[in-house]
């Protein structure tokens, strides 16, 4: 066994807010410091986005209607394993996805510590946790005007009662703070975590993304899957000492593939929290983010830009300002340095692995081009995808985007892809990719440069 490591702090938090995430990972007791602002604080709640009196139109908003009239009927009296099991397939989230996070980072900290995980499920725009022995559930889904909404569904299994809950404040004090750019939007956070599950703060986190370094991450998580000799933080328990720092051993939680020395994975829908689902999650919140920055960016500096024209009595109401028009090309660049992974980490020597179901269901939504190719086909050895252009521009939240904004990433992407453009984000593409990612879209993405017309692209299909 390897000596103890000891860490000082890197990246230590000045804020007494400490984020979590989704309340996915990685915060203090929330409830238990003060709000840093209030809704009302904050830009989003002003034109054009009127965050908290627009009413969402997303998967759980329909979902709550749905429950309320009677169209969908979910057994509130199930037991808890079962329960989760019926509600995931009703928002079309696969079980497969599940990743498991012991550190006490949540609201409900009372039902999480390494014996009892808080487990986490995703989809292209829906994130769930479910803290084990509770009732309550947290959701973030993706809507089309809002971005990043936040629910707590409740279920009351005496009564056969369940209940869903538009969630803002308390969420606000994590996903709407400096970490998100002070608009709602989700975080994934790595820490030193005790024994207990208390994170060791004063030892400092890590914000994880795809471009976060492999032994920066998964700290406070259960990893499973292969890596090799390269190694992270999960899997492992830290002790704190007395000057902040704490001190840990890594090779105690490396290439773990079973967890049921930690706790009895019988509980859940699964026993592994799979490494390639926790490095999709994390890339797929890297994007959303991105996605809802601009979609927030653009939309505000549209909506000055038409006020001033008609203040002005300028003859086209809609005409772009040239500040409008630099907000939306930088938006755009920030997006596309995102879906073409331009700074993701590089997988340790050998790559990773995972034997679990993850892959395969995360591949059943693929969408392939002509030549059988997809952005959801892996490539594991030292990147994590064969295609780096996010699976994500196939998404709801990128249909979404303004416009504007679309029109200029779509026709940008393309000059990168094709190296006819000015800009720099392909330059870590080789060519044989950029050509292959540039077929899958052409193939697939309505709207793209050179892809076919709605019409046209029947008629071919018949």
């Amino acid at each position: 066994m390897a000596a103890p490591e000891l860490i000082h702090r890197s990246n230590p938090v000045s804020s007494p807010i400490i984020p979590c995430c989704i309340r996915l990972a990685a915060a203090a007791l929330a409830a238990s410091f003060p709000v840093l602002a209030t809704a009302s604080d904050e830009a989003f709640e002003l034109p054009p986005i009127n965050y908290s009196k627009t009413e969402p139109t997303d998967r759980i908003a329909r979902l709550r209607d749905d429950l309320k009239a009677g169209r969908i009927a979910l057994d509130a009296k199930l037991p808890e394993k079962a329960f989760v099991g019926e509600l995931l397939k009703a928002l079309e989230i696969p079980a497969a996805s599940q990743v498991l996070v012991f550190s006490k980072t949540s609201l409900q900290n009372s039902h999480i510590n390494p014996r009892q995980p808080r487990a986490l499920y995703f989809s292209e725009d829906i994130y769930f946790g479910w803290s084990h022995g509770s009732d309550k559930y947290e959701i973030i889904s993706a809507d089309p005007k809002l971005g990043a909404v936040f629910y707590l569904l409740e279920r009351d299994p005496a009564a056969g009662k369940i209940e869903v809950f538009r969630e803002s404040g308390e969420c606000f004090s994590c996903h709407a703070s400096s970490r998100t750019g002070g608009r709602p939007g989700m975080t994934v956070r790595s820490l030193y975590v005790d024994k207990s599950g208390q994170p060791i703060f004063s030892a400092g986190s890590f914000q994880v993304d795809h471009a976060t370094p492999f032994e920066e991450r998964w700290g406070g998580w259960y990893v499973t899957g292969y890596h090799g000799a390269a190694r992270h933080l999960g899997n492992i328990f830290s002790e704190p000492m007395p000057d902040g720092r704490a001190t840990f051993d890594r090779d105690e939680g490396a290439n773990v593939t079973e967890l049921d020395k930690f706790f009895d994975t019988s509980d859940y829908l699964l026993g592994t929290s799979d490494i390639v689902a926790l490095m999709v999650m994390e890339h797929q919140i890297a994007v959303h983010n991105r996605f809802i920055e601009g979609d927030y960016t653009v939309r505000s500096a549209l909506y000055r830009s038409r006020q001033l024209n008609r203040e002005l009595g300028v003859d086209d109401p809609d005409a772009l300002s040239d500040s409008c028009r630099r907000i939306i090309s930088h938006q755009a660049d920030n997006i596309i340095e995102a879906l073409l992974f331009r700074d993701e980490a590089p997988l340790p020597e050998g790559g990773i692995d995972s034997k679990g179901p993850f892959m395969a269901a995360f591949q059943d939504a693929a969408i392939p081009g002509s030549q059988g190719r997809s952005l959801r086909d892996f490539q594991l050895l030292d990147r994590l995808f064969k295609y780096r252009c996010s699976y994500m521009i196939h998404s709801s939240s990128f249909r979404n985007l303004p416009v504007e904004l679309k029109q200029v990433l779509l026709a940008r992407l393309d000059g990168i892809l094709t190296a006819s453009g000015e800009s720099k984000l392909g330059d870590h593409l080789a060519a044989s990719e950029r050509e292959k990612i540039r077929e899958i879209l052409i193939d697939t993405l309505e709207g793209y440069p050179g892809a076919p017309a709605p019409d046209a692209a029947v008629a071919v299909a018949k």
